[in-house]
């Protein structure tokens, strides 16, 4: 799916006011450049795309970015609205043949409630973006949402693969044919610093009740699994939007300052609650 680059022009004149000239001369390009994309349907090269959303990107007196009013007309329009961070473009329907099994939860369509957590996963790519997305027919679909619990550490740490060792118990496997049994799971995202944490519980350096604590200081809300292909039929592409050097950069400074901070609070939970709660080989005996 190509960027709606026409669409984003005229969005974009109309929130400043400004004509295809003045339009043109802030971006140094011809008039006739700015014409032909969007009366003609012209797709510009992707020096032009940087530079035409660096420009909104970058402008102080906008009220919003480009891309928040893109999501405001979205959910006026929509209602539901869900962000996929992508490395590539998304070419064709939505499907699970490209999705990794080794992730929070195993195989499936991952889509977060906000466009940072989207960002988040692929600002580090120079060609990423960010889908809009809406699921339709959902009252046909069968979901399953999970909190930070017991149940979703025992759930990302199996798909991660660090509890091989307990695999093939039966409260974990009753767990995992349950989770496999839904079309949508809704549950909280695991960033790295999540990621150590469970993988300290997994290895038993510490307790379930550390772990649990220590993870809901992250805030980092919830994502939503497509889990079937009935899942996948059901949920439409809205839009795409472009990330812009500037805006990668940012996110990542932002990123890295809320990481570290959280990693400090984390940290100091599970110093708290020391010999509080139950090892893994206590609770999969």
């Amino acid at each position: 799916m190509k960027y709606n680059i026409a669409k984003d022009i005229e969005i974009a004149c109309k929130i400043l006011d400004l004509s295809y000239s003045s339009l043109a001369e802030e971006l140094w390009v011809p008039t006739s450049t700015i014409t032909r994309i969007v009366k003609e349907g012209v797709y510009p090269n992707d020096t032009f795309l940087e530079s035409f959303y660096t420009y909104f990107n970058s402008l102080i007196i906008l009220p919003v970015k480009l891309n928040e009013q893109k999501v405001r007309f979205a959910k006026e329009q929509y209602g539901n609205v869900y962000f996929h961070g992508s490395r590539t473009a998304i070419e064709g329907p939505i499907d699970l043949k490209h999705s990794r099994k080794d992730i929070d939860v195993g195989i499936g369509f991952y889509m977060g409630e906000t466009y940072k957590q989207a960002a988040d996963y692929v600002y580090s790519k120079s060609k990423s973006s960010i889908y809009l997305l809406t699921i339709q027919n959902i009252d046909s679909l069968k979901i399953k949402e999970l909190d930070v619990s017991l149940e979703w550490m025992l759930m990302v740490s199996y798909y991660r693969g660090t509890l091989d060792e307990y695999k093939d118990n039966e409260t974990l496997q009753r767990i995992i044919r349950d989770i496999e049994s839904y079309d949508i799971v809704i549950a909280p995202i695991a960033d790295n610093n999540m990621y150590e944490i469970m993988n300290r519980f997994a290895s038993g350096l510490i307790t379930d009740k550390q772990a649990i604590l220590s993870l809901s200081a992250s805030h980092l809300g919830k994502q939503h699994v497509l889990k079937t292909e009935k899942a996948c039929k059901n949920v439409k592409i809205i839009d795409r939007l472009y990330l812009c050097k500037d805006e990668r950069e940012y996110i990542a400074m932002e990123s890295k300052y809320i990481g570290e901070n959280t990693k400090k609070e984390a940290k100091k939970l599970i110093e708290d609650n020391r010999r509080v709660g139950l090892y893994i080989e206590e609770i999969l005996k």
